[in-house]
């Protein structure tokens, strides 16, 4: 399935994917059990990869200047 996203979207996907990690990566470093951990961490390498996807997208519909 593709979806088709404007501009706008594409921006606020990408910052909303950036406070996600960050929120993730916090629980992460807060998260004594380690078996938590490990499925948070493998859950923060896929938003991870989702963003820089986000962002080759976005580097693509850059006007030029």
């Amino acid at each position: 399935m593709v979806l088709e996203l404007s501009q706008q979207q594409m921006n606020l996907l990408n910052a909303n994917l950036a406070e996600s990690i960050e929120d993730l990566h916090d629980e992460v470093l807060h998260t004594d059990e380690r078996e938590m951990r490990q499925e948070l961490k493998a859950k923060l390498q896929q938003l991870q990869a989702l963003k820089r996807q986000v962002a080759a997208q976005l580097q693509g519909h850059q006007p030029t200047l």
